[in-house]
Order: structure tokens, then sequence, then C-alpha cells
């Protein structure tokens, strides 16, 4: 369980050689290698952050127990959608006034690039933004595990609604208030964003500091009650006129130490600029219809009562929010892969006004049909038909990470590894589903997108005829190439979380227990004989309980069979084998453990493997299907595990498995269709031969 701010404020520097000094081992440590005073600074107030991150909650994290211990099939289920009926009632309502805003045209502003404000105040009405706000503060109470399918359905009403929800909920403010506020703050916020009254952000990006933010430049300066902050911020999404953001930044001063002397604080953001506060909208290619916006604060007054958790603890808090919210990018992903997928799958219906949609998409059979290539549809070309099917595989396995992220922390547990594999899985899957989407669709994929052109110069939907009549070309893949990377980067890129914190999180504490210990005692000029064995001894145990060949528990294992029973043996075979690895690299380099991360994180490396692992194993533990589709894709997630585990990406086995699966997919009959395609609203596809006079 999380422990409150006050029992976390008290955990200073120490002297060298205690056990609860780690910023000083590293700092020691690092000087020895011949890092600068400003690395040692970077890289020491990033693994303080952590360690304090970490102890902020209970519990093993599941990914590091399958790696170095007994892993737990309970404990890596992303188990079942079961909110409260209040909570049910909230959401049911809410997509029915959504869907219903966007089937008539008036869920967009094309003139302000927003949503429109009756909208944002009628999910305000309907309890939208306090749904994961607790009951006593005026919200619905939902846990964050109840939040992944109202995530997946937004995304397909309209993607910016699902980033929305996000910032206000996981980044800030909720998350960190109902985490490390006090009950004065939280009685204050949180009713007033449960009303909507206050719209929620999240600042910590800087020019320049994303990918280090130990670098912060925003400064907030004491003066007597109150705090003077100066610096910008940039890009930041949600920080409207009249919101409310939770700034991270560095406190000048104070009675703290360089590096730590980051903190959180709130900003009720004016209602308008000021000669103390200047912001200007950022215009996007993506998140468009959000208002993102840069902003500079030239000692801007801030109450020191908004001082949000310990001073010295801002980075740490904004690592535990920034872990939460990798669970919703994770489910975005999965649900924008099978938007793609319905895309190039379904027919446009463009040319036929039949009442029946199920015998229209019979009888066209969309793009992949109508699209011949030497002779043929592209749907029968077997690289096609492959490509869609590693898609299908990687956005239900993706689906279930972002699940699973959001059960452990709704639980009380931290399971950074799981986070960073979630968000780096899914995104790629996405990135690479839209790659192959954009190719299927050829040169069509650079038309530019003539109704939302048309739309927007108009400033409103009604003027754009939706029946079929209208000449203007769509092209939904093409004009949305921004929205499928920019998940690679949100909350953290993915080459960062890969090479940097990623294999942070996986060694931080054997790194802890042993190799600082080993760093302090060679830093004083001594063997470290006692620290060395230590160390040794546990390589040993953890190498021979490797070859363990059951390194896992069946305890709670939901509808068991042969299958499911033979991939998890096989994940948690493989994840034990990985741990064996990782081991043996910060022992043979570990006097450079820090400059791991290439072999611990690099395309290919442990993490990448890893992903693949953890993917094939949690869809092994929570599938509760028994049709022949679903074996398969498990089936293929588990070779495909195996073999990025021997470095190769495919082979003719898995192709042949990806093939039937793509196969499946593009069939009207198939369970995969009727589950995942069937009822997606794709956009009309010009070019189609059948419609081509419409268009000339």
């Amino acid at each position: 369980m999380l422990r409150s701010p006050d029992q976390q404020s008290n955990q200073g520097a120490s002297s060298p050689g205690s056990g609860s000094e780690g910023y000083d081992a590293i700092s020691l440590i690092l000087a020895q290698a011949g890092k600068s005073a400003e690395e040692i600074a970077s890289l020491s107030t990033l693994d303080d952050a952590d360690r304090f991150a970490e102890k902020q909650f209970s519990g093993e994290a599941p990914t590091l127990a399958t790696l170095f211990g007994v892993g737990k099939v309970a404990e890596l289920d992303a188990g079942y959608f079961n909110p409260t009926p209040e909570v049910a009632t909230v959401m049911g309502k809410c997509m029915e006034f959504l869907l219903h805003r966007k089937k008539s045209g008036t869920l967009l502003d094309h003139e302000r690039m927003l949503f429109r404000d009756d909208v944002i105040e009628g999910l305000a009405s309907l309890g939208f933004f306090g749904l994961a706000i607790p009951k006593q503060y005026g919200g619905s109470g939902a846990k964050l595990g109840d939040l992944g399918p109202l995530l997946r359905a937004l995304t397909l009403i309209h993607p910016d609604l699902a980033v929305m929800f996000e910032v206000h909920n996981f980044l800030g403010p909720v998350t960190p208030l109902l985490d490390f506020g006090t009950e004065e703050q939280k009685s204050y916020y949180l009713p007033r964003m449960a009303r909507g009254e206050l719209l929620g952000s999240f600042a910590l990006t800087e020019p320049g500091v994303g990918a280090d933010p130990s670098r912060l430049s925003l400064i907030a300066r004491r003066d007597g009650d109150q705090y003077l902050v100066s610096g910008v911020k940039w890009p930041i999404t949600n920080v409207i006129y009249g919101g409310i953001c939770i700034l991270v930044l560095k406190l000048v001063g104070e009675d703290v130490p360089k590096g730590r002397d980051s903190a959180m604080m709130i900003l009720e953001v004016p209602k308008s600029d000021t000669p103390n506060f200047r912001m200007i909208r950022n215009r996007l290619t993506s998140f468009d219809y959000l208002w993102n916006a840069r902003f500079r604060m030239m000692d801007y007054p801030i109450p020191a009562s908004n001082l949000l958790g310990p001073p010295g603890k801002g980075l740490a808090q904004a690592f535990s929010s920034l872990a939460k919210g990798r669970g919703g990018i994770c489910v975005n992903s999965a649900a924008k892969i099978f938007r793609l997928l319905a895309q190039l799958i379904q027919d446009p219906l463009a040319s036929d006004t039949s009442s029946d949609a199920s015998q229209r998409r019979n009888k066209h059979g969309g793009w992949i049909a109508f699209r011949s290539t030497f002779g043929k549809p592209i749907g029968q070309s077997p690289r096609i038909q492959t490509w869609m099917g590693q898609a299908v595989c990687h956005a239900l396995a993706s689906r279930v990470l972002g699940d699973i992220c959001f059960r452990l922390a709704a639980n009380g547990v931290r399971d950074e590894t799981m986070g960073m594999i979630a968000k780096v899985y899914a995104t790629k899957a996405l990135l690479q589903t839209a790659i192959h989407a954009y190719q299927i669709q050829g040169g069509r994929s650079v038309h530019v997108d003539e109704k939302r052109q048309a739309e927007r110069s108009a400033g409103h939907v009604s003027s754009i005829s939706h029946q079929g009549t209208d000449k203007h070309i769509e092209n939904y893949i093409g004009e949305n190439m921004h929205e499928f990377t920019i998940a690679t980067v949100y909350e953290g890129p993915n080459p960062v979380l890969a090479d940097v914190g990623a294999p942070n999180a996986m060694t931080r504490n054997i790194r802890t227990q042993y190799l600082e210990p080993i760093g302090l005692a060679e830093a004083n000029g001594k063997f470290g004989w006692k620290e060395k064995a230590a160390f040794g001894w546990y390589i040993a145990t953890r190498f021979i309980g490797s070859w363990n060949p059951w390194p896992g528990s069946l305890d709670g294992l939901r509808d068991p069979n042969p299958d499911k029973i033979r991939w998890i043996r096989r994940g948690f075979r493989r994840n034990r084998i990985l741990g064996r690895r990782i081991l043996w690299i910060i022992a043979r380099y570990q006097r450079t453990f820090i400059e791991q991360s290439y072999l611990l994180g690099d395309d290919g490396g442990i993490f990448d493997q890893l992903c693949y692992s953890v993917a094939s194993l949690s869809y092994a533990i929570s599938l509760d299907k028994t049709q022949r589709e679903y074996r398969l894709i498990g089936d293929a997630l588990d070779l495909e595990a195996a073999l990025q585990l021997k470095g190769r990406s495919a082979s003719p086995e898995l192709q042949h498995k990806w093939a039937e699966i793509g196969q499946a997919v593009m069939d009207p009959q198939s369970v995969l269709y009727q589950d995942w395609i069937a009822d997606i609203e794709v956009s009309g596809i010009p070019l189609d031969p059948r419609i081509i006079d419409q268009f000339i």
C-alpha cells in the first residue's frame, strides 16, 4: 500500500556505508569511475528518485520474481472488468452521450480545434471527470482496473478523448493528489475536479529536458508564505486557462542538497495571461483537438501550502505517476491497432445503401479484397496475411499487458519493469502495424484527407454530407501517422525506457544489495572479500535456480488447460533464462554497471527479449477463450518469444501461424472478425474502382 508523505520525508542522505545511503554510495562509485560532477548529479538524482518511488509501494514486482525467483500466475493475471454499478452507469451514460455527439457531428469544434464546450459540460454533468476520484471527494471511486475498457472505447470514439482522460487522472493531478496530497489539498481540489470545474494537466517536460528530467530548470524560491516560480514548461497537454496543473520543479534556497532539490507543486492556472504568466497554444500534428501549450512563469506566486508531498521528492513522485500512465498508453495502442486493421478489412460501403451491414461486408470484402496485385486481391498475399496476423497477436497481448498494469497499480504494487514492457511492446506494435497498413494502401496513403480539411475549414461537420454523396476523399491511415508515432515518445521515449529505465529497474535491487557495497569497498581501497562473496553466492543460487524445470506457481490459474499450462511453463523458463543472462552481464561488467544499458536494453537485447516473453506469458495466463483462433494466437506468441530468445525474429513456422491468423481476422465469419473488427466504424476508402466515378 502507499505510505503517507510524512512517513517518507525523513529519508535523507546518510554517511557512506550505511544501508540507506544509496545516493552517496553511487556518487562515490561514479566519481571513482571518472564521471564528472554534472554526470554524477544527474545519474544519482534519477536513481534516488527511483528508489524513493519504489518505497511507496509494498509487495515484490511480479515481473522481477519471474526473472530471479518463483513467478506466480495469479500476480500476472489481467483479471476481469468488474466495475461497481455506479461506475458502470456513469461509463455507460458517457459512452451513449459521446456516440450520439459523434454521429450527429457535434463532438468537435473545428474552428477552435477543441472538443465543443457543451461536450465538456455534458461529460462533466455525467461524472466523466470524477470516475477515478474516490466517493468521499465527489467522484465514483473507480479502480484503475475498471478503466481499461473505458480507455479502449474512448480511443475508438476519438483518441484525444482517451488522452484527455489519462492526463486528467493518471499523470495528474488526480493520481499525485491521492498519492501525496494532504487531506486539506484533496478536499479542496478533488471535488472541483470531479465536477469538471478544473481540467488537470501535468508539467514535467521542458525545452531540452525530456529524457533527463534531473536537469529541470523551472525553479521555485521561497518568499514568506509563498513560492515565486520562474521558468518554462513546453509542451504540456491539457494545461488550459482556469485549470489545474501539477508542476515538477526545483527548489532554490531550501535546505536540500543538489540532486535532491526537486518538488511537486499545485498550480491553479490563471484564467488569462498576467504580468507573471504567459501561455501560447502549440500547433500539433497529433492530439490536435486538445489544448497543448507552452508557458513561461516569471516570479509567479504560488502559496507554500500548494507544495505537494515532501520537498526534494518531486521526481520520485513524477516517476510514480508516469508508471501508472504507461498502462493507459498500452491500452490505447492496442485499440488503435484494431482500428487500423478494421480500416483495411471493412468495406467503405460508399456505393451500397443496403441496410444490412453484414451483407455489404460479405459482398464487397474491403480494401484488401478489391485492391489487386499480380492478378489477385492483396489480401490473398502471404506477406499481407502474416502482417495482419502478427498485428492481431501483438494487439491482444498489448491489451492484456495494459490491463495488468492497471490491476497492479490498483492493488498498490509498483512493477516498473512491467509498465515499461507494456508501453514499449504496445507502441512498437502500433508503429509497425501503421507502417504495414500504410504500405498496404500504397500511394493512396499520401493523399490529403480532403474531408478532414473541409470539416475544419467549414467550422462544423454539419456542412459535410455523411450519406456517401460528398466528393471529399478521406485518408485515416496516412493522415494519422503522427498519432501512431507519438505513442513511442509519450510518457517516456522508447529508447530511453529500453536503454536506461528498464535496465535500471531490473537490476536496482541487485545493485543496492551487492554491487554498491562492492563499489564502496573498492573506493575505500579494500578488495571487498565479504561483499564479493555475498554477490557470488547470490549469483550461484540464482543460476542453479534458473535450471529448475518448473520455476513458477500455477496457484490461482483460471480456466486451466494443457495449452495454457504449456505456454505458461515455457514463459517462466524463458524469464529465468533471461534473469540468468542479466546476472551474468552485471557480474561480468560490475565495474561499469551504469554502462550496461547496451547489453540489457539495445534492440535485440535482454529487455527486448523480455518484452516478447512477458507478452506471451501474460496472454496465456489471462486467456479465457477456447476457440481455435485464440489458441493459435497463444502458439504464435509463444513461438515468437522462443525465437527472440535465440536472436531470431521469425521462422517459416511462425509465418504460417501468422498467415492463418491473418486469414481468420479478414474472414467476416470468423470469431476474430466478429470479436474485434465487426463493430469498429471506419472511414470511406476512395479509389475503389466501383465508386471512382464519384470523385472524377
